[in-house]
């Protein structure tokens, strides 16, 4: 990227952070310059927030990708509705609010949805959600993210697990920017949490799950840049996340597997999404769970989702 487009860019971050605070009850932000334009023409594409509940910063190097013919909206937690205790206290509440929202914003037309981390499980509950109000939605773009509670059972004290972790420390050294941001500090919390991890899953625990009962994502992610009531909400979204039982899909889904793993631990994204929904496609992106949605790897999920959502537009105008 340019040294103009690095000004473009942050010049854009600050706008979509001012948009955001002037807008608080606002569940679709436009997080590109097409989809700010007056034109509603061109095919738009909505994705869910990540558990921050927060769409602009995560999506904004995908979204500059999709100019200048796809409109990108991001779907936020809207702030004032963050202080509710009841808000986001299930994936169903949360979709319902969602759909509502974007059927107000679009009356018309297809919706091509997809999401990051959590929002992918939110995503599919939408999906089911506005299928069942008959409108059409396109394929499903999950980034990185797997619901709990499928029924699929997929093994993982195997020889073929810990060959595939072996395999991924090379890459976790060479794509997971260890070198370039890790401090000493970050990297002895993140080797504490992954064996932490390791440990509650071999007392049958799964990631997340606190002894003792209920969930936290404290130990999977740095909550102090946000306020008692915002983390109040990540942790209510976090525990909604694993109540959830999704039935079906039988829709078109994408899914976008970052290709290293932490270093203790094998999400099994892909493999838990064709075992849950067949026809799904599983894509890898170099990169992992948080550096694939940022320069360089942004590019190549970038090109993959701008090809499938134009090819889906072209087939299915109007």
């Amino acid at each position: 990227m340019t040294m103009s487009s690095h000004m473009a860019l942050a010049h854009n971050t600050s706008a979509l952070l001012g948009r955001a605070s002037r807008n608080s009850d606002r569940v679709i932000l436009p997080i590109n310059d097409s989809a700010l334009a007056k034109d509603t023409q061109s095919p738009a594409f909505y994705c869910v927030h990540s558990a921050s509940g927060v769409a602009g910063t995560d999506f904004l190097a995908l979204a500059q990708r999709f100019e200048p013919s796809i409109r990108f909206f991001g779907i936020q937690a809207p702030p004032k509705q963050i202080q509710d205790v009841k808000f986001g206290s299930s994936v169903e509440s949360i979709a319902d609010h969602y759909a509502e929202a974007l059927v107000e914003f679009q009356p018309k037309g297809a919706f091509v949805l997809g999401g990051y981390c959590v929002g992918a499980i939110i995503a599919l509950e939408m999906a089911n959600n506005l299928r069942a109000r008959g409108r059409e939605v396109g394929p499903l773009f999950v980034i990185d993210g797997v619901p709990e509670n499928t029924g699929v059972t997929l093994p993982r004290w195997t020889l073929r697990n810990w060959v595939d972790l072996a395999r991924n420390l090379r890459g976790w050294l060479v794509h997971g920017d260890l070198m370039r941001t890790r401090t000493l500090r970050s990297l002895v919390w993140s080797l504490t949490n992954n064996a932490y991890a390791i440990a509650k899953a071999a007392i049958g625990l799964k990631r997340g799950e606190k002894l003792g009962g209920g969930y936290s994502i404290e130990g999977m992610m740095d909550l102090s840049p946000y306020q008692p009531p915002h983390r109040m909400f990540i942790n209510r979204l976090f525990a909604a996340m694993f109540a959830y039982v999704p039935g079906g899909y039988s829709g078109s889904v994408v899914v976008y597997e970052a290709k290293i793993t932490p270093l203790l631990y094998l999400p099994q994204i892909g493999p838990t999404w064709r075992n849950f929904t067949p026809q799904a496609e599983v894509v890898d992106i170099v990169g992992t769970h948080i550096s694939m949605m940022r320069e360089p790897y942004v590019d190549a999920l970038a090109k993959d989702m701008r090809m499938r959502i134009s090819e889906y537009f072209s087939k299915n105008p109007g």
